[in-house]
């Protein structure tokens, strides 16, 4: 590790210099980290998903949008006497009888969190 002579008004731009060549080299790990922790969320949400809903459990999708982002949800959509292309999560999420996709990932938290440190540290 070499040492480098800072003067005192400039630590500052080279502290950002520093943080940002290490946010830019692990860019990779980290898309990495977060697909995995993605993937997690997507299984558990799958498996909890109600079983009276037709196709519903096998349309769940993983969407990256914004760099160290990912999006679970589901594409299923329903049609009703006033409207067409519902999305069936928001009926099904935000009724007073079920809230399953919160639940499922109250209940997974640690486990996406350990998949996306495990891959973070090199897969160990």
């Amino acid at each position: 590790m070499s040492s480098v002579k800072v003067e005192l008004e400039d630590i500052e731009k080279e502290m950002d210099k520093i943080f940002s060549e290490f946010l830019n080299g692990n860019f990779e790990t980290r898309q990495r980290a977060v697909q995995k922790g993605a993937e997690v969320l997507k299984r558990k949400v799958e498996m909890a998903s109600p079983t009276d809903t037709g196709d519903f459990s096998t349309k769940w999708a993983i969407k990256e949008k914004y760099k160290d982002h990912r999006y679970v949800g589901n594409t299923k959509t329903v049609n009703s006497k006033e409207k067409e292309n519902i999305p069936l999560i928001n009926i099904l999420e935000y009724n007073e009888k079920t809230s399953f996709v919160r639940e499922t990932y109250d209940a997974c938290e640690n486990e996406i969190f350990q998949a996306i440190k495990q891959e973070l540290e090199g897969g160990k």
